[in-house]
């Protein structure tokens, strides 16, 4: 009996130790013992720890084709000047995508915004009447940032994307003027609520993890549901996505969010087995999406067209489709504003579960009789 005591307390004193080492990290800063704060439950690509008073955001490979590539962030109620550490919460917000509008807005904490990147593109009508009152200012794009306006601006953060790590010599210059700039990197993410879970790293900035921790379990539990709704569908119909640009055909990869959407809401992609070794789309010709397009039920993200006319001006044989024949046709730029800028690419990142539902919706009408499209439309 001695001996069995002592076997179940050292395996449970092995659990323990195990649990812990989960739980406290090093971190390269400092050799601090760090505590994860947030460990994503959908994204890879971020973790929050806490030491001490501080937190810290670290982001790894937040651009295509990164690797073994990693930022830390220190966020400090304490005054500090050093390059990765951003006092918080912070007050005055310059976004460099639409997207981290969106969270921000989410958060409630859209009047902290005080510059963002292409104007004429922000959907938020709240941004819209900030852009339109001089109360936000557009501080250029990517390469073309307008230095002068940032240090104008005196932003305590500014969020930014990279593609490519093309953003190195425009970091390294806000660097030496003092400016404070962070990688999101939601966009490369292969699941929609791994895109949507970059709330929380935002968040943390604004002192507010709390608030989107909640938000995102509701987000999680309706796309769930959702998801659950539309497993048990025996006909799947075959989508095509996407359309020719300047002749050529972007077909998106298999672990791409765009196609997690589609399976999820009981859709058959058309080029499932051409794409399922790529993490990224493949430029094709038109005559090669021609042959499997012909197989195809629906549809679906044909660019920036709103009509079938203008989709059929993009090359006559498109009018060939089954799929444009039968009408079964539809684009996600439902809300598109007055200058192009297209809604779905900003709150979408917030609302998978809308976007869930539009898709359900198409594919599977009598499973949500109810909903009406709220990011896509029927072209006509």
């Amino acid at each position: 009996m001695n001996l069995k005591r002592n076997f179940w307390f050292l395996l449970c004193s092995i659990l323990l130790v195990s649990a812990c080492r989960q739980n406290k990290v090093k971190t390269e800063t400092d050799g601090e013992q760090s505590e994860i704060y947030y460990k994503p439950a959908f994204s890879e690509r971020f973790v929050i720890e806490k030491a001490g008073n501080d937190k810290r955001l670290i982001v790894h490979n937040p651009w295509q084709g990164s690797r073994n590539v990693k930022f830390t962030y220190t966020l400090t109620n304490d005054d500090n000047d050093a390059v990765h550490t951003v006092k918080i919460p912070v007050e005055r917000v310059i976004c460099l995508s639409s997207t981290h509008v969106a969270f921000i807005d989410f958060i409630d904490r859209a009047d902290k915004i005080v510059g963002v990147s292409g104007t004429d593109y922000i959907s938020n009508e709240n941004i819209r009447r900030r852009i339109a009152e001089g109360k936000i200012v557009d501080a250029g794009y990517e390469n073309y940032l307008s230095y002068e306006v940032i240090a104008a601006l005196k932003p305590d953060v500014i969020f930014a994307y990279g593609v490519d790590g093309e953003l190195g010599k425009t970091e390294a210059k806000l660097n030496e003027m003092g400016m404070k700039l962070v990688y999101i990197g939601e966009y490369l993410e292969e699941t929609p609520l791994a895109k949507a879970e970059w709330l929380v790293a935002i968040a943390a900035f604004f002192g507010e993890e709390e608030k989107a921790i909640e938000k995102i379990k509701n987000i999680e539990h309706e796309y769930n549901q959702l998801k659950t709704l539309a497993e048990n569908v025996t006909n799947k119909p075959k989508v095509l996505i996407n359309a020719p640009y300047r002749d050529v055909w972007y077909l998106p990869a298999t672990g791409t969010t765009v196609i997690n959407l589609l399976k999820d809401a009981g859709g058959e992609y058309v080029f499932e087995n051409e794409t399922q070794n790529s993490k990224e789309s493949r430029p094709v010709n038109l005559e090669y999406v021609y042959t499997k397009a012909l197989d195809a039920d629906l549809w679906i993200n044909q660019n920036n067209e709103t009509s079938l006319r203008q989709l059929q001006n993009l090359d006559a044989r498109l009018i060939n489709i089954p799929a444009f024949k039968n009408g079964n046709v539809y684009n996600n730029n439902k809300r598109l504003n007055r200058q192009g800028g297209n809604d779905f690419w900003e709150s979408g990142v917030v609302n998978p579960q809308i976007i869930l539902k539009d898709l359900i919706k198409i594919f599977h009408p009598a499973l949500l009789p109810e909903h009406q499209l709220f990011y896509y439309r029927k072209l006509e």
